[in-house]
């Protein structure tokens, strides 16, 4: 008894103190190191005891003697179990803490359990000692900032400095509409947690997270307006790897991508806030980047839904699916595949979106021809959405797809195709999107259904775009069949890797989270505090057209019959888009016998449009002439603009699946399509140009020549516009950026010539070689210049005489290129092995520590130390490595610093390298570019990746990714501190000389 009373007293005693601090041995703890120290005293042995330590920027500790904890760094506190280094009476816990520069601190929090359960903690106040570096100067500790405030926040418990160089952004740093507010509930420790990339929530309010190669987590958050933190603690769930979350009937849904076998699992609720072991409901073939990702619930809470992206294979045995399965890919000329060999292979249908049940077990396909779909949701009148990518390493090219917003119908075709083979929006076989977006890396996106927020942001799609740390609201307007929509910036800032976002129907609070890739990760939520009311908004109207294909829709799923034949022939006319559509899909599961006549009959153009597709899709190759004959009777009808892209387009898909006709009527059919072809519609050109390339015209050649010398691009810019003239950088003067903006026009007919056969003299060789090195001076993504070095290879192997073929060559070889800057400067030095530490030092508050740099000298250092040569920056640069154009927007400064240091630690499945044993014994590592023809060619220099070695296929005993990345560690040891911090800001600011970072 009365040990437990000195105990008690003894507890007490070190209870009575300060408050919980920083502390350090100087007030002004910079640069230098410390010495500090505390002597406890216990009565008894404890049951246990954990110290928890953090110092900026290190600290070793020991207790009685001997070293129990080694911190590296604050961001990533450390913890220990220290009840074996405990004695009964006195003990002394020593440390020695340094700093590099900037801000300096040490915290500690000694936890006690005592024998009856009742617990003691110890925390550094203004009672501990300290001593500078090899002194014994000691007096009492300095007080360097009470313990949760700035600048580094409640790190304990996951807290941020504010601007810090290894934190997300701070939510003054981010910028949202008037009226909302943006707080920060969590940053994630990632060491432990990793960086989480899903969200859901389950009946009880709390929230489930993902970390993108690690487990779960489960969030309690504080509740609106509250002071008290949110808790975060780790599920015991046996599953890792996940991209979606769902919780739905009764159970956690969890889609695994990072690990093996990936698909969709359910762990069971075991109803006390654990969950029973995964199983395995459906696996999907795919994984990655571009692997299957998020699961979400019906809108009648019936079934679930699931999207992949175009690197996994559609789910076997989908009977059922809305659309009957006939894709094809539907060029009518030969397409080319990406430049850089990225997804070579892969066909239709490409990204898609199922339909299951609860169990996994009856799958259907719902939709497809999406490249890589990150997430997908359902409107409050129950319409499917989704924000799909780009294919950035195709910006500047005619065939180039912006991120765009998807309305997902039954049986929709969206009509990705790799490489150049991309279908434009106006085909009548595919749907457009209801809008375009622009360069960026689409990741979580929902409806504001239950929000407490204003009804245009109820009714509003949030969406998440990683590159560009921006989450736009989508306001979507019905229109006929479909919608229109205009974007907003809802949320954006700088750091801000946006990857999955929620409403959480408990506070109709709006939750989001950062992260992705190993980058540092957050957890923030978005409220209202505006004036406007929170009322529950009323669904919008349903129109008639929306009506009709809803009805047209039911009978996707529905069998044969003749009743089912008449309600949908008559829709085949409607002047709606997506009716007609829905009508083509419908009819073309029914029998192609019981409504052929009908179609023999039809007088209506777009009925007779529609039902030739329907015919090419599911009919036989004995149908063709016929077909072509209905065809044909519409030469004499006048014609509507989208008409006549779709007549051209309806003949392809003839030509493509029944056969490709002969003799006088194929003679015809060129005789009337040359007739038509130049018109004044650059679309209608595209389209004529590559059907008589493909039918060999003899005239197309030399019409084309001409185009390619006098046409205008007036396709719309929204890529070349995001890149050269958003606030990204690319600060050059306007004639420049014409300059160096392809024109995608005279690309698409290089392009179609490419393959042209008949037609050709030696003068029209001459002019059409003579226009490669005209586009020297254009920009574009990756691929860019790589499709247009192919399409001269290709045209130059269809010259048949040899001396010709050298002339032209040679001649089409010498691009036309802007000038190097001449004011470039080569690093100055003393250049030093920089450590990730001593250069986040260097910015202790991270971007906002850069301030007064040289941008010249920034550009210089960019370019001096080879970033250029294997990276894209605002257009320009190498195709090894990926775009950094963004990088300001997505990464914090650690984790683009620890990038550059230590490149092999993150390495996308995008740039990854090879590892190539041969049969002879040797090994090969470099990039895979391109396999054909039995050639594998690799890139094995990243200063040289044009250069490639070939490699007989056969000769290849085994090919296996590479762990260790093309870009060499230490591209910055021979900068100094100055020439460091400028390419920093540089590269940060996105290549903007007005950025703060560069004002004085």
């Amino acid at each position: 008894m009365l040990t437990r009373i000195a105990f008690l007293l003894i507890a007490a005693t070190l209870s009575v103190h300060a408050q919980p601090s920083w502390i350090w041995s100087s007030a002004k703890p910079q640069g230098n190191a410390a010495q500090l120290r505390k002597t406890i005293s216990i009565a008894a042995a404890p049951k246990s005891a954990t110290l928890i330590v953090t110092c900026d920027n290190g600290a070793k500790v020991s207790l009685n003697g001997k070293q129990v904890i080694d911190n590296p760094d604050w961001q990533e506190p450390t913890k220990a179990d220290v009840k074996a280094a405990l004695k009964v009476g006195e003990n002394t816990i020593t440390v020695h803490a340094t700093n590099k520069g900037g801000t300096a601190g040490f915290f500690a929090k000694l936890t006690i359990e005592n024998a009856d359960g009742t617990k003691t903690e110890i925390t550094t106040d203004d009672t501990w000692e300290a001593a500078p570096e090899k002194s014994d100067a000691w007096a009492k500790a300095t007080l360097v900032g009470a313990y949760g405030k700035g600048p580094w926040g409640d790190i304990l418990a996951g807290g941020a400095r504010k601007g810090g160089s290894d934190t997300v952004s701070s939510p003054e740093d981010i910028v949202a509409l008037p009226g909302f507010k943006v707080e920060m509930l969590y940053n994630v420790p990632k060491a432990e947690q990793g960086s989480w990339v899903a969200l859901t929530v389950d009946p009880k309010g709390d929230l489930i997270a993902s970390d993108q190669q690690g487990g779960l987590y489960r969030i309690k958050p504080a509740a609106i307006g509250a002071k008290e933190p949110s808790t975060v603690t780790k599920l015991a769930a046996k599953i890792e790897g996940a991209h979606g979350l769902l919780y739905a009937f009764n159970a956690l849904y969890v889609m695994v991508n990072e690990r093996k076998p990936a698909g969709l699992y359910r762990l069971k609720d075991k109803g006390d806030g654990t969950f029973a072991d995964p199983e395995l409901l459906r696996e999907m073939k795919g994984g990655g980047e571009h692997g299957p990702h998020s699961v979400i619930l019906s809108p009648d809470g019936k079934s679930l839904y699931i999207n992949a992206g175009n690197h996994t294979k559609t789910p076997e045995n989908m009977e059922g699916s809305r659309s009957v399965q006939a894709w094809q890919e539907d060029h009518i000329i030969e397409r080319m595949w990406d430049a850089n060999g990225h997804a070579k292979g892969i066909l239709a249908p490409g990204g898609y979106v199922c339909e299951t049940d609860p169990d996994g077990k009856n799958m259907k396909l719902f939709c497809m021809g999406f490249r890589n779909e990150f997430d997908i949701a359902f409107d409050a009148n129950g319409e499917l959405f989704t924000f799909d990518a780009d294919m950035e390493w195709d910006i500047g090219s005619p065939w180039y797809r912006p991120t765009r917003v998807n309305h997902c119908v039954s049986g929709g075709e969206y009509g990705w195709r790799s490489g150049s083979g991309k279908w434009p929006a106006y085909y009548i076989d595919s749907l457009p999107a209801t809008q375009d977006i622009g360069p960026g890396s689409p990741t979580g996106i929902v409806f504001g259904t239950g929000a407490k927020f204003p009804a245009k942001y109820q009714r509003a799609l949030f969406i998440n775009d990683w590159t560009y740390g921006t989450m736009y609201a989508i306001h979507h307007e019905p229109s006929g069949g479909s919608f229109k929509a205009v974007k907003e910036e809802f949320v954006s800032g700088r750091p801000l890797p946006l990857t999955d976002v929620i409403i959480r129907p408990q506070d109709g609070a709006m939750y989001f989270a950062v992260g992705g890739r190993k980058t540092q990760s957050g957890l923030y939520r978005v409220t209202y505090e505006g004036k406007e009311s929170t009322a529950a908004a009323e669904p919008y109207t349903v129109t008639a057209e929306a009506k009709e294909r809803h009805a047209l829709e039911a009978l996707h799923v529905d069998g044969a019959s003749a009743e089912a034949i008449a309600k949908i022939w008559p829709k085949l006319s409607s002047p709606d888009r997506h009716v007609r559509f829905a009508a083509r899909v419908a009819i073309e599961r029914q029998p192609v016998a019981q409504w052929l006549p009908k179609l023999e009959a039809e007088k209506n153009t777009d009925a007779v449009l529609e039902g030739l597709v329907a015919v090419a899709h599911v009919g036989g190759k004995e149908l063709r002439d016929e077909a072509l004959e209905k065809l044909g009777t519409l030469e004499d009808v006048k014609l509507t603009h989208i008409q006549k892209l779709a007549v051209i387009r309806v003949l392809d898909l003839i030509v493509l699946r029944l056969g490709k006709p002969e003799g006088k009527l194929l003679a015809d059919i060129i005789s009337a399509l040359e007739g038509e072809f130049p018109t004044t519609s650059n679309d209608l050109n595209r389209e004529l140009c590559q059907t008589l390339v493909a039918l060999g015209s003899t005239s197309v050649v030399s019409k084309t020549i001409q185009l390619m010398a006098t046409t205008k691009d007036d396709h719309e810019d929204i890529a070349d516009d995001a890149l050269l003239n958003r606030n990204i950088g690319y600060a050059k003067a306007a004639s420049d950026v014409h300059n160096s903006r392809p024109n995608r026009q005279q690309i698409w007919y290089a392009y179609c010539l490419r393959v042209a056969t008949a037609g050709w003299t030696p003068e029209l060789h001459k002019a059409y070689f003579s226009w490669f090195p005209r586009t020297g001076v254009w920009k574009g993504g990756n691929s860019f210049r790589g499709f247009l070095n192919n399409m001269r290879t290709q045209a130059l192997g269809n010259v048949a005489d040899a001396t010709e073929r050298a002339t032209l060559d040679t001649m089409s070889a010498k691009l036309e290129v802007p000038a190097i800057a001449a004011n470039i400067t080569l690093p100055k030095g003393p250049g030093r092995n920089w450590t990730l530490n001593e250069v986040l030092a260097l910015m202790p508050e991270g971007r906002a520590s850069l301030k007064g740099r040289d941008f010249e000298r920034g550009k210089s250092m960019f370019i001096a130390t080879a970033c250029a040569t294997c990276h894209r920056f605002a257009g320009d640069g190498g195709s090894v490595g990926p775009d950094i154009t963004g990088a300001g927007s997505r990464y914090t400064m650690r984790d683009f610093m620890e990038n550059i240091i230590d490149p092999s630690k993150i390495i996308s499945d995008q740039y990854e390298s090879s590892e190539i044993k041969k049969k002879d014994g040797s090994t090969v590592i470099g990039r895979v570019i391109v396999e054909e023809n039995g050639k594998t060619m690799v890139s094995i220099n990243p200063f040289a990746p044009q250069d490639m070695l070939a490699i007989d296929s056969g000769d290849i005993a085994s090919k296996k990714p590479y762990a260790i990345s093309m870009m060499p560690p230490g591209m910055i040891k021979v900068l100094s501190q100055d020439e460091l911090l400028d390419l920093v800001a540089y590269v940060m600011s996105g290549g903007d000389a007005k950025d703060k970072a560069f004002t004085k």
